[in-house]
């Protein structure tokens, strides 16, 4: 998959297109992404992602917007589906353009469109002017072919990126996973902490995190190091028991004692044991520790960990 930045690289090549933001790749985008593919190969055409790099909610409400996915994880995902181009752009860069110069002047001229499949309920130009019925107005002058496909459900509500958050904030990982497709997953970078876990018995590995994620608390996770599956425990949360103030994420891997400062490491959710706790001392959280420590030990089994 070519990752293009800028849409002036963009080819003048007939394209079938999709677009969105694509926050977590869930099964309704899946959908989406399997159609673009289908009618760009049934029509000799290029088969197209536009998304953004930055969201609009991260632009217009960032303090109250929890990500799903970091951007390298997204294109990872997009890279199974064998799409030819992901274009991915600032939304700053089209925030200010109206509906019509939008179909117009970038997705018809410049982008050279064919085929346009989206999910029902896409909005896009200045103050969310445009809608499928000003799509449906192109179509019919024949400038390109719109095609939408049937929402995806989960227990007879439409699956999208807001409430797999909201499960995901209320605990709920097993639907929140089949929403996905897939297990909730995030990535990044081993670095140094103030090693707290350490000193309580369970040595953890603090991952730097890029994004606000609509976790907190303590979760049972298998953790992919050098493409090797680990039993962990994971929590994210400001330590409240340390009075934290910064949102940190930390990993216990059980049965391992390795120095990995700087390994990327994945970490795939499976359940919620607990909420964040501000503990009265530390022996409770150590009692507590021993007890999430035992529940991860007993629902290994389910998972073959």
């Amino acid at each position: 998959m070519k990752i293009v930045k800028n849409i002036n690289d963009i080819s003048s090549t007939p394209k079938a297109i999709t677009i969105g933001n694509f926050d977590g790749v869930h099964k309704g985008h899946q959908e989406l992404l399997n159609q673009t593919r289908k009618i760009a190969r049934e029509n000799n055409l290029e088969s197209l992602i536009f998304t953004f790099d930055k969201f609009p909610r991260e632009i217009f409400n960032p303090k109250d917007f929890h990500r799903l996915y970091n951007n390298e994880n997204k294109e990872n995902v997009f890279k199974s589906y064998e799409i030819d181009t992901m274009l991915s752009i600032d939304f700053n860069e089209i925030m200010n353009v109206d509906a019509e110069r939008f179909c117009e002047d970038i997705l018809i001229d410049q982008l050279n469109l064919k085929f346009l499949v989206i999910g029902d309920n896409f909005r896009f130009g200045k103050n969310r002017s445009g809608d499928i019925n000003l799509l449906k107005n192109y179509q019919d002058d024949r400038s390109f072919e719109l095609i939408i496909p049937d929402s995806v459900l989960y227990k007879n509500e439409s699956i999208s990126s807001s409430r797999i958050r909201n499960f995901l904030q209320e605990g709920d990982i097993n639907a929140a996973n089949e929403c996905l497709g897939k297990e909730y997953m995030i990535s990044g970078t081993v670095v140094s902490g103030e090693k707290l876990g350490r000193k309580l018995g369970y040595p953890t590995a603090n991952i730097s995190l890029d994004h606000d994620y609509p976790l907190d608390g303590v979760y049972l996770t298998r953790t992919i190091l050098d493409k090797k599956n680990y039993l962990s425990l994971t929590s994210i949360g400001d330590k409240p028991t340390f009075n934290g103030t910064e949102k940190l994420l930390e990993v216990f891997i059980l049965d391992f004692d390795k120095d990995i400062y700087g390994e990327k490491l994945e970490i795939f959710f499976l359940e919620e044991i607990r909420k964040q706790i501000k503990f009265n001392n530390q022996d409770e959280l150590i009692k507590q520790m021993n007890e999430d420590y035992k529940y991860a030990i007993i629902r290994s089994k389910k998972y073959g960990i």
